[in-house]
């Protein structure tokens, strides 16, 4: 028998998405031209797109990683000065290396010391920054043959990051709905004490999250240090935010246990229309920073009618995947 439909709370961020593409394009055709949706929107939006996806698998376990843009920011720059003096290759190397180690610092300090998410991640986010500006002393670090080809190379007249994010978001939405992981994921968050009773290794799976993430906001540096051609220890500062913004407004729950890989998709998409449909429109800087604020409302929102709804039904779906809500 056929499943009836049920309006969710992924039809209605893209339902959302459709309207403002159609609204903003409907003032100003350009918005609506290819070269601009994927030279102008799409790229400006991959690199806090990649960490959103890395940050929904933590969130779901009830964590978080405010430290993503430090980490980001930091890993570049070790990228590049390594490139500097030992080559492209080199440079790559150094940078996802670098992620990967800030990443299995949060994990270790949050799953073996037990140290809370939040308080672990503010206090790495300057850590990480402090050492950015200890080792650049201050200075920027510029862009290298690799991290330039990740940030401006174009196949088919779109830019090759673009296409790096949707395999990531594909691979992110495999892991999250489709593997015993994902499964084991939704169990932590939504009581990590019996998820330990049933056998789960929720320290083993909480390193290896923050692990991921170290490594994702690595290579979302080297995509940033190419597009921007140099990059400051400070340039991540509010990116943390951002990106719990993005993942809160697709409908991931803060308190874990509830979350949809589309959703942070679909919403990662919504940040990027607003932020190139409000340039286009030439919207002041003032007013576009109001709407930013809009957006966070509503994420905080969104994420109270979720916690409403989590604390009525906290039931695991059989297959891994829990939905967003009806509306």
């Amino acid at each position: 028998m056929k499943k009836p439909f049920r309006f969710t709370f992924n039809w209605a961020l893209g339902f959302i998405l459709v309207i403002l593409l159609i609204g903003i394009s409907a003032i100003n055709t350009v918005f609506l031209s290819f070269d601009y949706l994927m030279g102008v929107m799409l790229r400006n939006i991959v690199e806090m797109g990649m960490m959103s996806l890395a940050v929904t698998l933590i969130i779901i376990t009830g964590g978080i990683d405010l430290s993503v843009g430090s980490t980001m920011v930091l890993s570049s720059m070790i990228g590049g000065m390594a490139a500097l003096k030992m080559g492209s290759a080199a440079g790559v190397a150094a940078a996802l290396l670098t992620g990967a180690a800030c990443g299995l610092f949060n994990g270790f300090l949050i799953a073996k010391i037990k140290i809370s998410p939040l308080v672990t991640t503010l206090a790495t986010m300057y850590l990480y920054m402090g050492l950015a500006r200890s080792f650049s002393k201050g200075d920027s670090v510029y862009s290298f043959s690799a991290s330039s080809w990740l940030g401006n190379f174009e196949l088919f007249r779109v830019p090759v990051q673009v296409f790096f994010y949707a395999v990531l978001a594909f691979v992110f939405w495999f892991i999250l709905s489709k593997t015993t992981l994902g499964r084991r994921l939704y169990a932590v968050g939504l009581n990590e004490n019996t998820a330990v009773f049933s056998g789960i290794d929720t320290k083993r799976v909480k390193i290896f999250i923050y692990f991921l993430s170290g490594l994702v906001c690595a290579f979302a540096g080297l995509v940033w240090l190419g597009r921007f051609t140099s990059v400051k220890y400070d340039a991540g500062t509010s990116l943390g935010l951002k990106v719990v913004t993005i993942i809160v407004l697709g409908g991931t729950s803060i308190m874990g246990g509830s979350g949809d890989m589309r959703g942070t998709i679909l919403a990662s998409l919504i940040i990027a229309v607003l932020n190139s449909g409000l340039t286009v429109l030439n919207i002041p800087i003032a007013a576009q920073t109001i709407v930013h604020g809009m957006i966070l409302v509503i994420s905080l929102v969104s994420y109270f009618i979720l916690d409403q709804r989590i604390s009525r039904t906290r039931v695991v779906v059989p297959r891994g995947t829990v939905r967003g809500p009806e509306l």
